[in-house]
């Protein structure tokens, strides 16, 4: 009698139900654990790896200061970063807690709901692109994802060698990166920043020479703006309050120097100032966009 591959189905069909059965009350072996982080860097490094975090300290503000990229919905508030609404992540009970040594202060309270594991991407010397680098690693290898931590890598080294290529007219022109505090004060981000391993990493010249904190600036006056180089162009990183665009024009001070002219300035959208790759990635882009334009960007 004529055989088929279909026949002998029936005899494995009892021997796959008991299988499935057993598979199905298993754990995941490689599945993503459910993280809570006060970190912003941690945040946009899981978000970008397409495992964005249970829970995020002031998601409302990382809109606001990191913007890149866009936490989704089902992302949660956890408070404030540094006054963590405790009640709620022990209900959402994350797996673990990912965060900086910045918050080790929070570490007693949160190894009371879930395992705590600190990477920092920086270090109090400031941001260094090969320590960003090796952060991310670390991260992959933590929640399970290795190849994502490495292709986020990849990704960035390849956007910023493109990018490299499309900004090397600017490479002769010093660049001063600030943020506004108000209309008289700013702060300006110098060899430790963020903002200068992109610099580094795209060939072009921080106009400012001075000290920076582990922060990466250092707080200014305006004042202190004529001492640039008279060829300098002025970036301004957003965010910065509402009132300091109609506090410069009625300053006696800013519209004399070159800065007042739209020409020697250019006002890029938040790219977290003490980020991570996705942040690089962001403020390399922003650079590559308004550059090479003429156009003033609205404040």
């Amino acid at each position: 009698m004529k055989r088929f591959f279909s026949d002998g189905l029936k005899h494995l069909l009892p021997g796959c139900a008991v299988w499935a059965a057993c598979l199905a009350v298993l754990p995941a072996a490689h599945a993503a654990p459910r993280v809570a982080t006060a970190d912003w860097s941690a945040a946009e490094t899981l978000t970008a790896m397409k495992l964005p975090p249970l829970a995020v300290g002031d998601k409302r503000a990382y809109g606001n200061w990191v913007n890149y990229p866009v936490l989704p919905a089902q992302t949660l508030d956890s408070g404030l970063r540094f006054q963590p609404n405790l009640e709620r992540l022990r209900q959402l009970k994350p797996d673990m807690f990912v965060q900086s040594s910045w918050f080790a202060h929070l570490k007693p309270q949160f190894a009371a709901i879930a395992p705590v594991h600190e990477i920092d991407f920086a270090t109090a010397e400031g941001t260094q692109y090969a320590r960003t680098v090796a952060a991310t690693r670390a991260l992959g290898r933590l929640v399970n994802a290795s190849p994502a931590a490495e292709q986020l890598i990849a990704d960035t080294e390849r956007q910023l060698a493109q990018q490299r290529q499309t900004l090397a007219p600017y490479r002769s022109r010093p660049l001063a990166i600030v943020q506004f505090v108000d209309t008289r004060h700013l702060r300006i981000y110098g060899r430790t920043s963020m903002y200068q391993a992109v610099l580094d990493k795209l060939g072009l010249r921080n106009a400012w020479q001075g000290e920076s904190n582990s922060w990466g600036f250092a707080n200014i006056t305006l004042n202190k703006l004529a001492g640039l180089p008279p060829d300098t162009l002025l970036l301004i990183v957003k965010p910065h309050p509402a009132n300091v665009r109609p506090g410069l024009e009625k300053s006696a001070l800013w519209r004399r120097l070159p800065f007042a002219q739209p020409a020697n300035r250019r006002v890029l959208p938040p790219s977290w100032s003490y980020g991570a790759l996705p942040s690089m990635q962001h403020f390399a882009q922003q650079l590559a966009r308004a550059l090479p334009s003429e156009q003033e960007t609205p404040w």
